[in-house]
């Protein structure tokens, strides 16, 4: 009769061990870049709808206001004019029974600067910077001045709207998304402008 001899098995090497932490490291790396994609796609998604609702928000704002202040707001295309949206909600302590609505530096009573504190407190997501500007493409080539032949080429627009000639005054209107611990308050840094830039749309406001 034959002694049969069993052998038992060795631990994994050492080898092994390296090769399984290594398909571990790069599948979890794998796992991390596709979760921040996907992030990223959403938060773009999410940023891309917010914008079309502001750039309506604007568009009402400018027909609210009247032509001369609207052109003295985008009359000089190195100072633009800068608004500021944000949602909040309408009954903060009630959270069950409260909405978020659309609020902005344009209401009335509403100082001309980004949300308070308060506001932020009862505020749910990023704040939205709109900055408006002449759309000076959209002059090229025409006349523009009363008493005057001379055709646009570019820079600021006639000193008093009188003088102005067009029907229609061509506006850019660039959406920032803004960090609610880092608002930028003005026309912003061509850096900051660069990494928080949104969406960018051309509009008119009518005489």
């Amino acid at each position: 009769m034959k002694n049969i001899i069993s052998k038992k098995r060795k631990g994994f090497t050492l080898v092994e061990v390296m090769l399984a932490v290594g398909v571990i490291a790069v599948s979890i790396t794998a796992m991390i870049g596709l979760l921040a994609s996907i992030t990223a796609s959403l938060n773009i998604s999410r940023h891309q709808n917010k914008a079309m609702t502001l750039i309506s928000n604007v568009e009402t704002t400018l027909q609210m206001q009247s032509f001369d202040k609207v052109y003295s707001w985008v009359q000089n295309p190195a100072t633009p004019y800068v608004m500021f949206f944000w949602d909040e909600y309408q009954n903060p302590d009630d959270p069950d029974n409260s909405s978020l609505a659309t609020m902005s530096s344009e209401l009335i009573g509403t100082p001309k600067e980004p949300p308070s504190g308060r506001n932020l407190a009862n505020s749910e997501g990023d704040i939205y910077r709109v900055v408006i500007s002449l759309y000076q493409g959209g002059l090229k080539g025409q006349r523009i001045e009363a008493d005057s032949t001379m055709t646009y080429a570019g820079g600021s627009l006639p000193g008093a709207p009188e003088l102005y000639v067009l029907s229609y005054i061509p506006i850019k209107v660039d959406i920032y998304a803004e960090p609610r611990n880092d608002i930028t308050r003005d026309e912003g840094s061509k850096e900051i402008n660069e990494q928080r830039l949104i969406y960018s749309d051309n509009i008119m406001k009518l005489r």
